[in-house]
């Protein structure tokens, strides 16, 4: 009642003050405009079910956790920033659909690119016919990157980076022989793939090597097959599934190589939850990790845990990273223009909580790097490089 009566005398006075009484209305009715003020609309998709769901449940909760900061920061341009999502179904032609409808139908302002390469390298022509700047924190894949591509960014580490520094660290301590298995996915492919040229490379003998795909019913033969050429390294080019069931069933076979190590998976609580004491000495990677000292790491750790009640992983980390380049982006550009956008990401560097994002000319990653864990006695250890490391790397792998 009070305020209907202050905008009643101020239009009284305005009417018989004309140009004098102007600036008293107009300072009454700003705070109100500035109020109604639409929310900045971000939009993607998250694999909520299907395969990759697991996984990809970090990356939309590390999302709507930097969204969260974002706005109790004030949010962006003056405006509270707000999420819409669908469910892709962990399906390519299912998330190209929806990202046509979040574009054209939704109208959101801003977009960040769904969950694994799978679905990055389909939705990636869409977002270039469409011209939208967009953050791909599940895009590992390099292939998406490359010439011809304007407005999709790599917001995590290249898949080729994956288990990088797996094989010079076992060669150094005496191993030998290598066995490298891959998901025929397109990030674990480019990953595979890199992990065979390294090991060719260090002249280190690959003695066993296949690919496979999901759905599969059993890792029985496979897990045989290494058995049976009996290497130091055993590497696989994983999502959360094959990861559970190819270290289930070395187990089965009775083999323990004396490095295991697998890429997604491993840093899940709900990898250690599935196959328990099996997980000891396990090696996996992640591009972000508790202990880096970048700048808002600690704040970011302490928002995701009040939100969800559990630790993040380096998907949530990337998810919360889109959002502050996003943010970056808007703030350096004071806009919402595509084209603004694009040009901001192409010539910036912005300092995130998983350490630089910086990009090539064709969007592709040249800041964000993958590091080494360690799955020791229950605990998810940073173990390479040695300078970050909080502990060291133990051999063999006693997983039983």
């Amino acid at each position: 009642m009070r305020l209907s009566r202050q905008i009643s005398r101020a239009t009284w006075r305005a009417f018989f003050a004309g140009a004098v009484g102007l600036p008293i209305a107009a300072c009454l009715f700003a705070p109100l405009a500035a109020e109604a003020a639409p929310p900045i609309v971000i939009g993607t998709t998250i694999s909520e079910t299907g395969p990759l769901a697991t996984d990809a449940t970090y990356q939309i909760r590390g999302i709507e956790a930097g969204i969260a900061a974002a706005n109790a920061n004030g949010g962006w341009l003056g405006r509270k920033v707000t999420l819409k999502y669908y469910d892709d179904k962990s399906s390519t032609g299912t998330a190209v659909r929806l990202y046509e409808r979040l574009i054209t139908d939704d109208q959101v302002n801003l977009l960040i690119g769904p969950y694994s390469s799978l679905l990055g390298v389909a939705v990636a022509p869409l977002i270039n016919k469409y011209k939208m700047a967009t953050i791909e924190p599940g895009s590992s894949v390099p292939t998406i990157y490359t010439k011809g591509n304007q407005w999709n960014f790599q917001g995590t580490a290249s898949s080729t980076r994956y288990l990088d520094e797996l094989l010079p660290a076992a060669k150094a301590q005496g191993a030998q022989t290598v066995a490298l298995v891959g998901l025929e996915s397109a990030f674990t492919l480019a990953c595979y793939h890199a992990r065979v040229a390294q090991a060719q490379a260090l002249g280190m003998k690959i003695v066993y090597q296949t690919t496979y795909s999901l759905p599969l019913p059993s890792f029985a033969s496979i897990a045989l097959a290494i058995k049976n050429a009996h290497p130091d390294v055993v590497a696989g080019c994983t999502y959360y599934p094959d990861a559970v069931g190819i270290t289930r069933s070395l187990h089965e076979q009775g083999f323990a190589p004396k490095y295991l190590a697998e890429t997604v998976g491993p840093p899940e609580a709900a990898y250690l939850k599935a196959i328990g004491p099996l997980g000891n000495r396990v090696i996996t990677n992640t591009g972000w990790w508790s202990n880096f000292a970048t700048p808002g790491n600690a704040a970011f750790i302490a928002r995701y845990e009040a939100m969800f009640h559990e630790a993040p992983d380096y998907h949530a980390a990337a998810g919360y990273t889109a959002v502050q380049v996003l943010g970056a982006a808007v703030a350096g550009t004071q806009s919402l223009d595509q084209e603004n956008i694009r040009q901001w990401l192409l010539t910036h560097a912005v300092q995130t909580i998983q350490g630089t994002f910086k990009v090539d000319g064709n969007g592709l990653s040249l800041g964000f790097v993958q590091d080494l864990l360690q799955i020791q006695d229950g605990v998810l250890k940073l173990v390479y490089p040695a300078k970050d490391a909080q502990a060291k790397l133990l051999v063999p792998y006693t997983g039983s």
